[in-house]
């Protein structure tokens, strides 16, 4: 029951990726090139993930069967710790950046700068309300903390979603070639 919330946060976190590098990007550290822009974009967001699928493991051992309420809700929280961790570095790596310098390229930064801070700023609330999971029975932790991770993942669905909106065939076009988008 633990596991398939992780697994269900941790899949939205990946939709998320996926869907902010499959379209635009950010603004902040001043003009760049389209091409050296998808590529820190995408790099930015390669690490995000990777660093939160790092912390997965950490987080499936204390949830794994047996294991006490406080010991999933102590995982829960570390993984949220972390994972607000690595959106700050999300967001200050969007801002550096910068704007790529194509038609619409300070709209799309725009986005992308509100698409990482929208998930750092979902996770750190949910960072917070970890602290309410019961840990007086596993019934009761494991169906709160399946809620929890429902409105963790109802919360970050929304996100991105302004990111197709924005029309920059340029930027696309780069996102498509750059190796760095390509999610190896």
């Amino acid at each position: 029951m633990l596991r398939s919330k992780t697994l269900l946060l941790l899949a939205l976190l990946a939709a998320l990726f996926i869907a902010a590098c499959g379209d635009d990007d950010d603004d902040g550290g001043g003009s760049a090139s389209v091409g050296d822009y998808a590529s820190d974009i995408c790099t930015a967001f390669t690490d995000w993930t990777q660093a939160i699928q790092d912390r997965q493991t950490e987080l499936q051992e204390g949830l794994q069967p047996g294991a006490s309420p406080q010991e999933g809700k102590d995982a829960l929280q570390g993984f949220l710790d972390d994972a607000v961790a690595a959106s700050d570095q999300l967001v200050d790596d969007v801002d550096a950046a910068g704007t790529p310098d194509t038609e619409n390229g300070e709209d799309a930064a725009d986005a992308l700068q509100g698409a990482a801070e929208g998930a750092r700023d979902q996770l750190a609330e949910a960072q917070d309300n970890v602290a309410d999971l019961p840990t007086d029975s596993p019934q009761a932790f494991g169906e709160a903390a399946d809620e929890f991770g429902n409105q963790v993942r109802s919360a970050l669905e929304g996100v991105g979603d302004g990111l197709q909106d924005i029309d920059t065939p340029e930027l696309d076009e780069a996102i498509d070639e750059e190796e760095a988008c390509q999610g190896g």
